[in-house]
């Protein structure tokens, strides 16, 4: 690979990764904020939630893999079309084969992280967060829910 194939590839990893940070950190927000309402009325503390909430960025990652690749590919390309950096590559004479390269590459090691994370990081990952979630539910201290949310029918009843 030359020194264009590099380029190109450069570009589409950078704009991969803006489009996975920003997706990443927001459906892990949206997440992190569902077990922080539950925990607010079950009195866990914060930090087993956030640990608790980093178990689920793996999956996460597997179900918006796609989504992140097919926007940052255009991302890419919008941004090589808006500079004129594909017009220079056949003004120099080259064909598309300087994009067909970093295309290929970029399309295997995409197959090949999604394989590993499908297969292998994200159910032993899910399986540690099933793990923690059941221990921290099954640690409830019944003292310390708040109970201001839930109507008390008589004594024994709530």
């Amino acid at each position: 690979m030359n020194k264009l194939n590099f380029y190109i590839l450069n570009e589409l990893l950078k704009g991969f990764l803006i489009i996975f940070f920003i997706f990443i950190s927001i459906a892990w927000l949206l997440q992190f904020t569902r077990l922080i309402s539950i925990s607010n009325l079950l009195q866990i503390d914060t930090l087993s939630i956030l640990i608790l909430s980093t178990y689920l960025i793996p999956n996460l990652f597997t179900i918006i893999l796609p989504f992140i690749v097919v926007i940052g590919i255009s991302i890419t390309f919008i941004k090589l079309f808006k500079d004129r950096e594909i017009i220079t590559i056949y003004s120099l004479g080259l064909n598309t084969n300087v994009i067909k390269k970093p295309l290929i590459v970029f399309s295997v090691s995409i197959i090949l992280i999604s394989i590993f994370f499908n297969f292998y990081l994200s159910p032993n990952i899910y399986e540690k967060f099933k793990l923690n979630e059941y221990k921290l539910r099954n640690t409830i201290n019944f003292e310390k829910i708040i109970f201001s949310n839930f109507l008390e029918l008589n004594k024994n009843t709530i």
